[in-house]
């Protein structure tokens, strides 16, 4: 039986038969390996267990009886989650069916974003690629359950139906009947671009007027500065002590907040745009939202590397790509004076900016130390330069 260790967690791989020929093997093995590994938390992994008898099923809840942590059963097929329901262990345990498999190989990418890449399946459904490495207990769960808490709540979006396994990574299947994307209509589109992009920025700020329920959505600047002392080892004291005062004087608000809200998270139904990739949703101010466009339509407009290696730019020339930012600042903002725009630009970097410092924790490596250096160095020049009260 095999088994493995990690994050406080071991796995333990069953497979075959559980049944009265073996079920006290079995059950050796099993607290053999939950006793050697010392973890709080027990996963059992189904995706080879072919059956489990009563006499097995006894041997889980002894297990259940032993284990003061959470006992998870994991990739279970239909024919046994039929036994553990009907037993009442469905009850007892935390049990996750196993998930379908599908192939992105061939389907064309429409969307990429921070933690994954989303493809056109077909006419009625596209697919969420997550990157490997992306916990599903700590966001593929929850933004499946974000996004049904959205569309209740009245925010324009596709409801997921299916979560999948693609190759080694975790997959979400969104219903978007007869829907296109924001960045392939803009692109077929050109002429009007204008009215395209004054369309989304309309539309934002009016998901930005929706208010939810603090129990469903969470603050994002109160969950940034719980996760602040996670980014200790790359900041000094000073550093750390500037952005905990940079997340404290954004004021607190109860209104829909999308966490990585641009074009290429946008498909277009009859006229109406939906938003998808909700993994980052949350509640609070403006500005992080306002972050999302800023990093891909303003700081990298005059990066042909960038813009080569983004979906979401390819499409666009970088005199287009600055017309986005420049028409979507405009029109979410509703001014066209210089001097506030600038002003309200200053201020969406630094939040952005500092959002970004986190991908060094939740995408090791994803940061090399000199684009590090370069993105605090530009973070804390702007702070430096007095950010004053939100203007927006």
């Amino acid at each position: 039986m095999k088994t493995q260790a990690d994050n406080n967690t071991v796995t333990i791989f069953l497979e075959g038969r559980i049944d009265t020929n073996n079920a006290n093997t079995a059950e050796q093995e099993i607290f053999e390996a939950v006793n050697a590994a010392g973890a709080e938390n027990t996963v059992l992994d189904a995706e080879a267990l072919d059956y489990i008898s009563s006499a097995g099923l006894r041997v889980l809840m002894k297990l259940k009886k032993s284990t003061s942590g959470p006992l998870k059963m994991i990739n279970v097929s239909r024919e046994i989650y039929e036994i553990l329901e009907t037993t009442g262990f469905t009850e007892l345990l935390e049990v996750r069916k196993a998930f379908r498999k599908v192939s992105a190989e061939g389907l064309k990418l429409i969307g990429s974003g921070f933690t994954g890449d989303v493809y056109r399946m077909n006419e009625e459904t596209v697919l969420k690629v997550f990157h490997p490495g992306v916990s599903f207990d700590l966001m593929i769960s929850l933004e499946n359950q974000k996004a049904r808490n959205a569309f209740v709540a009245g925010v324009p979006t596709a409801i997921p139906y299916d979560i999948v396994k693609v190759g080694e990574c975790y997959g979400t299947v969104y219903e978007m009947l007869d829907a296109k994307d924001l960045v392939s209509i803009i692109a077929e589109d050109k002429e009007h671009l204008e009215e395209h992009i004054t369309h989304f920025a309309r539309t934002v700020k009016e998901m930005h007027s929706i208010r939810v329920d603090a129990e469903k959505f969470g603050s994002i600047k109160h969950e940034s500065l719980n996760a602040l002392p996670y980014l200790a080892p790359v900041l000094t004291g000073e550093e750390m002590k500037k952005l905990t005062e940079m997340y404290e004087s954004i004021p607190d608000e109860d209104t829909f907040v999308h966490g990585d809200c641009h074009i290429g998270n946008v498909m277009v139904r009859n006229g109406e745009m939906m938003f998808i990739d909700l993994g980052s949703a949350g509640k609070g101010h403006p500005i992080f939202d306002l972050g999302s466009m800023y990093s891909l339509f303003k700081e990298r407009a005059d990066d042909p590397q960038a813009i080569a290696a983004s979906p979401v730019l390819r499409p666009f020339t970088q005199e287009e790509i600055k017309k986005i930012w420049k028409l979507f600042s405009q029109t979410y903002l509703g001014t066209e004076d210089p001097e506030l725009l600038a002003k309200a630009e200053r201020q969406i970097a630094v939040t952005a900016l500092a959002r970004r410092l986190f991908m060094v924790v939740a995408i090791p490596g994803s940061l090399t130390p000199e684009a590090l250096a370069a993105m605090k160095q530009r973070l804390f020049s702007l702070y430096g330069e007095g950010l004053g009260e939100l203007c927006f």
